[in-house]
């Protein structure tokens, strides 16, 4: 290692000194069956990788010992089976915070594989509770299958592997276990765009590393807690990682090049741009190609999000381009860049390929054909140690089931984000449409429990209009998405994907159920929504909902037709008329359950975010904490082929709220 160079110290690491490589294909280990699926074995394996020339290697834990982990290509409706095999080490590298839901009583080093995006069977989608240890000695309560199943029912697109065990999902995928996968199907065919030597998936991470070269990851964080080691409210390095090197760049021809970009840091978001400020062509979103191409001048991706673009290089022979990241969370002059282009290679042959006027078919879902909205809150509490931890829909992970979606429905989901920053949410199984944000009176909503919009609705940004699985739920706004359950029913997930949130409490389970059943449960909650518009605010479309429904809400194509109480509904057809039955259930009281604001030991004005010296946010004053409800102990319908949950049934413990006197800037 050059002695000049100190891997703690990013001012010190040149820049643009390795190739950016790219992430090798897998091949099948053999043909299964009849019809002769492919089927791939990974082996998860503790390995030495170089992240930069001047650095020594680095200890890794890959997919076959390789960061990133090796690309799978599949076609779409042509199954694959895929074992990944857990051989890697019985204690981990990185710290271990023994108070968190299943690392308290569970090995040490657990690993569950997720493919993120995938219309996949509930048993193959990598449950955070399927875990399981080396050689499948311990496994987790919800393990049913050591091959993975998938069917590739979707359209072609960007998918990515990624280790998902409970608890440790932040440590695992730091430490390299993350992978592409490909899917692709005729459309891409025809349609004749840049590949092969012309096209490259994206990695883009952030690290920090020691000054061995190895990696660093906090063993607590930037505040006084009781537990050592701890979980951080989120962690972000100070270098940029792009497919496994430390600021790399691409030597590439004049002409057109297909990126598929992935961020897959645990918390940084970017906005990526090119500075010439030459505008990309954006293709497709998390879901696959948009209907037509759009000129875009950036992109932003926060983690697990995906963007399909083309770079036309052909006018710029000679040139370097930078990709830049203009995110401001967490600005400085290193992780402002990503890589570098450099257009100096000879042009090989004629530049065949296109940009399309048309792409997919548009195949959108319509909000008068939902038939549940659901209103979700993201909140912050405490837990019983005192540290920062953020909720969905007010509960934590083992709380019991409450989003329960049926085959073949169409739902309309409301993230009501009451926290003071933004939040990358995804939902598993499905691919969903963003209808709109819009901004909301947090002030209000902390203090009675209102919802009372500020501001007409926003339509999402340009580089969103497309299929996703991950959107950025914006601070101070309700973000509305509609999707449409089909294919599977089972146990699935919805959490944030800023890692350290995930693995600390902000992750809730979905039952996707085959039928409806006859009445609601008895432990579900339903309470007044009414609709009132304010006098006060300049928007005429202003409105106030007097309280968040959490649960399933009828949708009417009349806005005349919605009555005050919420109620469970049977229809009955008489021939063209439909017979509405209200079921009534008793309202909770407003003060029922709530648990009071509690004295926080941390109350400082500024912390340094890990290695970061940046003040957390400067206004925290908005902050909302939602009340916290008590479920009753239930028992899920017993329905034909639908799997039963395994989710503790206790009640839910108390949760400490913070002070709005006592916050802290913490992620």
């Amino acid at each position: 290692m050059t002695k000049e160079v100190n891997p703690t110290d990013p001012a010190t690491i040149p820049k643009f000194v390795d190739e950016l490589p790219k992430p090798v294909t897998v091949k099948p280990k053999y043909y299964k069956g009849p019809q002769r699926k492919d089927y791939y074995e990974l082996k998860m394996m503790q390995a030495e990788h170089c992240f930069h020339e001047d650095f020594p290697k680095s200890i890794i834990w890959g997919y076959n010992g390789l960061y990133p982990g090796p690309t799978i290509e599949a076609k779409k409706d042509k199954s694959i089976y895929v074992r990944y095999q857990n051989q890697l080490p019985s204690e981990h590298f990185l710290p271990i915070d023994f108070t968190l839901h299943t690392a308290n009583d569970s090995q040490e080093v657990r690993t569950v594989t997720h493919l993120h995006g995938a219309n996949v069977d509930w048993e193959s989608d990598g449950h955070p509770e399927a875990w399981y240890t080396r050689d499948y000695a311990q496994t987790g309560p919800n393990f049913k299958k050591e091959i993975h199943e998938y069917t590739n029912h979707q359209p072609g697109t960007t998918l990515w592997y990624h280790d998902h065990a409970m608890a440790i999902t932040r440590l695992n995928v730091y430490a390299g276990l993350a992978g592409f996968y490909l899917l692709r199907d005729t459309l891409e065919e025809r349609i004749n765009l840049p590949c092969g030597d012309y096209e490259y998936p994206i990695l883009i991470q952030d690290k920090s590393f020691n000054e061995d070269g190895s990696l660093f990851y906090p063993d607590e964080p930037p505040f006084p807690v009781p537990v050592h080691p701890s979980i951080t409210p989120g962690f972000v390095g100070n270098t940029i990682v792009v497919n496994g090197k430390v600021w790399p760049y691409l030597n590439v021809e004049p002409r057109k090049y297909r990126f598929r970009f992935l961020n897959g840091s645990n918390r940084r978001g970017y906005i990526i741009s090119l500075s010439n400020d030459e505008p990309m062509i954006q293709i497709g979103t998390d879901g696959g190609f948009l209907t037509a191409p759009q000129e875009i001048q950036s992109v932003e991706l926060l983690p697990a999000e995906r963007t399909d673009v083309i770079v036309d290089f052909s006018k710029f022979e000679g040139q370097d381009i930078t990709l830049i990241n203009s995110d401001e969370d967490f600005f400085d002059e290193h992780t402002k860049v990503i890589m570098q282009f450099k257009v100096c290679l000879p042009l090989k042959c004629e530049d065949t390929s296109e940009i399309p006027e048309r792409l997919a078919v548009s195949m959108d879902l319509h909000p008068h054909d939902a038939n549940t909205e659901r209103h979700l809150p993201l909140s912050a509490a405490t837990d019983d140690f005192g540290r920062p931890m953020l909720l969905l829909n007010n509960r934590m992970y083992h709380d019991p089931v409450t989003e329960k979606p049926t085959l073949d429905s169409i739902e309309i989901w409301n993230f009501i984000n009451a926290t003071p920053f933004d939040h990358p949410i995804h939902l598993h199984l499905i691919q969903f449409k963003i209808l709109e944000r819009r901004p909301f009176n947090m002030e209000l909503y902390q203090n009675e429990d209102r919802l009372e919009f500020t501001g007409p609705p926003e339509n999402p940004h340009i580089y969103e209009q497309g299929w996703k699985d991950t959107v950025k739920v914006e601070a101070g706004k309700v973000t509305k998405i509609i999707m449409h359950w089909k294919d599977h029913v089972g146990h699935y997930m919805w959490h944030c994907h800023f890692l350290e949130h995930e693995d600390h409490d902000m992750m809730r389970p979905i039952l996707v159920m085959k039928e409806v059943p006859p009445m609601q449960e008895p432990h579900t909650e339903i309470e007044n929504h009414e609709i009132e518009h304010s006098p006060k605010q300049n928007h005429g479309d202003s409105t106030i909902i007097t309280s968040n429904n959490e649960h399933t809400v009828p949708l009417l194509n009349n806005i005349q037709n919605i009555t005050p109480t919420h109620a469970s509904v049977q229809t009955t057809y008489l021939e063209d008329e439909i017979e509405y039955i209200p079921q009534t259930i008793p309202l909770l009281t407003s003060a029922q359950n709530i648990t009071r604001p509690t004295k926080t030991a941390y109350s400082e004005n500024n912390v340094e975010y890990n290695q970061l010296s940046k003040p957390f946010l400067n206004n925290t004053k908005n902050i909302i904490f939602s009340k916290v409800e008590h479920s009753e102990h239930h028992k899920v319908s017993d329905i034909e082929s639908i799997p039963q949950p395994t989710h503790s049934s206790a009640e839910f413990q108390t949760r400490q709220r913070i002070s709005p006197r006592h916050r802290r800037r913490w992620f």
